[in-house]
C-alpha cells in the first residue's frame, strides 16, 4: 500500500505541495516543467511570509525542472545560512544524484548527504542515498555499510537491497548477490518499479552464466525508451556500455585460471613474470635441498610468497573491477532511474516538506 502524504500547514506552501504531487503523479519521462515552476513559485511566496522549509522546498522544485545549477547553489547558500538544518543537505544530495553526469558530482553530493546523515541520524532513505553516493565516489566499504544500514532501519527498501546486491556482487566477490539481483525487479513494492532496476537483473543474470537472461533484462531496463530519439540517446547507450563492460571483465567472482593472461596483462605483464620467476626458484629449491637450506630457502618460503602475489593481485583486480562496474553502473542507472521516476514521498519527507502516514 502506497503511503500517503499530508502536507504542513501554510497556503502557499500547501499550494506548492499540491503542484509538486500533481507534477510526480503525471510524471512522464520527466517531470511536467509548468507545474515544477508553479510549485517554485508558491514556495517562494512561503519563504517571503517566512515559512523555513520553502527555501528548500522552492530549489529543489527548480532543480527537478531542469535548473540544477541555479537550484544547487541556492542549496548551498541556504546551507550556509542554516547549517544545522537537515532539509537542504538532503536536497543537495537529491539534486546530485538526479543530475546528467552524477559521478562528476559525486564528491559534494556525497559531503551533503554524510552532513544529513550527522543531523537526522536513523533516516532509512538518507542512509540509502549515502550508499549510492558513496557508490558513485568509489567508496565501496562505506557504501555496503550505509546500504546495509539503510536495510536495518527498513528491510522493504527495494533500492538499498539493489545497491547492497550491485556491491556485495562486484566489490565483494559474493556470487549468492546475483540471486537476490535477478529476483529483485519481480518483488512487491509500496509503488510501481522502475525499469531501470533490471539493470541489476542483467548483472545477476550474467554473473550465472546465464547469457540470454541477461541481454533479455538489459533490453528490459531501457524498454521505455525510444532507439534513435536523440534526448534519450545518451540513456540507451550509457546502459548498453555500462552492459559491455560487465561482460569484459566477467563475474563479481575471483578470477578464474584460464582468465589470468587476459586479466591482468599479458604474459609480458609484472605478474606474469614475477610468478614465472617464483615456479622456476620453486623448481630449483626442490631440485638442490642442501643448497636451498644452506642458502636460508625452504620451498614453504616460496610458496608463501608465491601465494601472497596472487592473494593480492587477484584483490587488485577485483577492486578496479568494483571501481569499473559499480560506478559504470550508477552512471548508467542514475539518470534512467532520474528520467522514469519522480522522486519518492520519503524524499520529500526526509526534506521535511510532508509527513508520512503510515
Amino acid at each position: 500500500m502506497r503511503q500517503s502524504i499530508t502536507p504542513m500547514l501554510g497556503r502557499p506552501f500547501e499550494s506548492a505541495l499540491a503542484a509538486l504531487e500533481e507534477a510526480r503523479a503525471g510524471w512522464n519521462k520527466g517531470g511536467p516543467p509548468g507545474l515544477l515552476s508553479r510549485a517554485a513559485k508558491n514556495f517562494d511566496l512561503a519563504a517571503a511570509e517566512g515559512d523555513a522549509r520553502a527555501p528548500v522546498g522552492g530549489a529543489f522544485a527548480r532543480g527537478l525542472a531542469g535548473d540544477l545549477e541555479s537550484a544547487k547553489q541556492k542549496l548551498r547558500e541556504h546551507i550556509a545560512r542554516n547549517p544545522e538544518n537537515a532539509a537542504g543537505y538532503v536536497a543537495l544530495g537529491i539534486l546530485g544524484l538526479r543530475t546528467p553526469d552524477p559521478l562528476a558530482c559525486a564528491e559534494e553530493t556525497t559531503y551533503a548527504l554524510i552532513a544529513a546523515r550527522d543531523l537526522a541520524p536513523g533516516v532509512a532513505c538518507i542512509e540509502r542515498l549515502l550508499a549510492i553516493a558513496l557508490s558513485a565516489a568509489g567508496v565501496f566499504m562505506s557504501a555496503l555499510q550505509s546500504a546495509r544500514a539503510a536495510l536495518a532501519l527498513d528491510d522493504t527498501d527495494i533500492e538499498a537491497r539493489l545497491w547492497s546486491g550491485v556491491l556485495r556482487l562486484y566489490f565483494g566477490g559474493d556470487v549468492t548477490a546475483a540471486a537476490m539481483l535477478v529476483e529483485l525487479p519481480n518483488e512487491a513494492d509500496v509503488r510501481p518499479h522502475c525499469p531501470a532496476r533490471w539493470l541489476g537483473a542483467a548483472a545477476g543474470h550474467y554473473a550465472r552464466s546465464e547469457f540470454h537472461d541477461a541481454r533479455v533484462a538489459l533490453r528490459r531496463a531501457i524498454a521505455p525508451l525510444k532507439i534513435g530519439y536523440s534526448p534519450e540517446a545518451p540513456l540507451v547507450d550509457a546502459a548498453r556500455r555500462w552492459f559491455r563492460e560487465a561482460r569484459g571483465f566477467g563475474a563479481g567472482v575471483p578470477m578464474s585460471s584460464d582468465r589470468w593472461l587476459r586479466d591482468v596483462g599479458g604474459p609480458q605483464s609484472d605478474y606474469v613474470r614475477t610468478r614465472s620467476a617464483l615456479a622456476a626458484l620453486r623448481e630449483a629449491v626442490a631440485r638442490d635441498v642442501e643448497r636451498a637450506a644452506a642458502d636460508g630457502v625452504a620451498p614453504l618460503d616460496v610458496d608463501s610468497v608465491t601465494a601472497a602475489l596472487e592473494a593480492r593481485t587477484r584483490r587488485g583486480m577485483l577492486e578496479w573491477g568494483a571501481r569499473l562496474l559499480v560506478r559504470g553502473f550508477a552512471e548508467a542507472y542514475l539518470p534512467l532511474v532520474t528520467y522514469l521516476e519522480p522522486p519518492s514521498d520519503e524524499m520529500l519527507a526526509a526534506m521535511d516538506l510532508v509527513f508520512l502516514d503510515d
